[in-house]
């Protein structure tokens, strides 16, 4: 992969190594704990240092790369114990929006819906970014439904911490379309104001999601380990 830049197209040329850098995170090409070292790096895409260094600080805004002292750059790796707060988190915020169903205005509704379509209509693009995008913005949307931009936007903040492992699941497991469809039997849940089935579904998707991550994460070990 090779980025040539002009000095008129600098700032072009940093979002496009950002992109590369992102799908090749999100592709299982840097795993998470990885260094990203920018000789390295400016080397392997013809571009200056200086030029990766500004596409790092983006990728470290969206919370996929993590600045250590004295270590550089890496790919941001999660703990085990930050997972599981994740995760409690994320229930306790679908749960609240599964009780503010009855409640739950018309145009919030439909938003869902509309994630849901989104969602479905990725799928079929094979891209686990574009995937990983859509699951995030579907989860928004679910907890959209309690009326507060603040816990939505929380549920995207965990979510976005979290797309790295997301897309990689994405990009690996091969049931993307049964996941669809478990999505898709949530909103109908939603649509016909079945409360409890909704409670149901978090009670049990919040559990599962999180000891696929997990699982994920420790198969990356194994990775990491027959790369050494």
């Amino acid at each position: 992969m090779t980025i040539r830049e002009t000095e008129g197209a600098k700032s072009s040329s940093v979002a496009m190594i950002a992109e590369t850098l992102r799908r090749a995170i999100f592709d299982g090409t840097f795993l998470p704990g990885d260094q990203l070292k920018e000789m390295t790096l400016s080397h392997s895409l013809g571009v200056s240092r200086s030029s990766v260094r500004e596409a790092l600080r983006i990728l470290a805004t969206e919370e996929l790369v993590a600045h250590l002292p004295n270590k550089g750059a890496s790919v941001r790796k999660l703990t085990l114990e930050e997972i599981d707060d994740i995760f409690l988190t994320r229930q306790i915020l679908e749960l609240k929006a599964c009780e503010c169903i009855p409640t739950t205005p018309g145009r919030l509704l439909r938003a869902l819906e509309e994630c849901t379509v989104v969602y479905e209509a990725q799928a079929d693009l094979d891209d686990p970014v574009a995937i990983a995008n859509a699951h995030i913005n579907y989860h928004k949307a679910l907890v959209g439904l309690t009326g507060s931009l603040k816990l939505a936007e929380l549920e995207e903040s965990l979510m976005r911490t979290l797309q790295v492992i997301i897309a990689c699941i994405e990009n690996d497991r091969d049931d993307t379309q049964n996941e669809i469809a478990n999505h898709r039997a949530m909103t109908r849940m939603v649509m016909a104001g079945d409360v409890r089935g909704a409670m149901r579904w978090v009670t049990d998707y919040i559990p599962n999601g999180k000891d696929f991550v997990v699982r994920h994460i420790l198969s990356q070990k194994d990775i990491r380990r027959l790369r050494r």
